[in-house]
């Protein structure tokens, strides 16, 4: 059973359930039609003030991943995600509890391209 809490505008998770992500990182190699197919990421940004200072680590540019096979598995809607952005409303214990987020990257080729859209600064 998931108990959601209502903060202005937000639904917070109560309990160890996994984040919907949607991704516009198209040109990385575990997006699968803006979804991810890796299975949990990593978000930098132990420092970050603004969405601008974060990104996904976990980001692989298609050109240059190196792939020892065919495909990398079907997107996924949930995943869990490991968060360095200690100042962000949503981190709690390392861990994203945003009901959901927005990894941006549009045009991005390396992870510092990226960023997580939904972070929140609570300073």
């Amino acid at each position: 059973m998931v108990l959601l809490c209502f903060v202005p505008q937000i639904y917070y998770q109560e309990e160890n359930t996994m984040t919907l992500l949607k991704c516009s990182a198209h040109n990385c190699y575990y997006n699968k039609d803006s979804l991810c197919s890796k299975g949990s990421i990593n978000v930098a940004g132990s420092e970050a003030r603004s969405a601008d200072d974060t990104a996904c680590e976990s980001f692989r540019n298609k050109d240059s991943a190196a792939v020892n096979f065919a495909d990398s598995g079907c997107g996924c809607e949930s995943i869990n995600i490991d968060c360095k952005a200690h100042n962000c409303t949503y981190n709690e214990h390392c861990k994203c509890s945003a009901v959901s987020i927005n990894v941006a990257g549009d045009n991005a080729h390396r992870c510092c391209d990226t960023k997580c859209d939904t972070f929140e600064c609570k300073c």
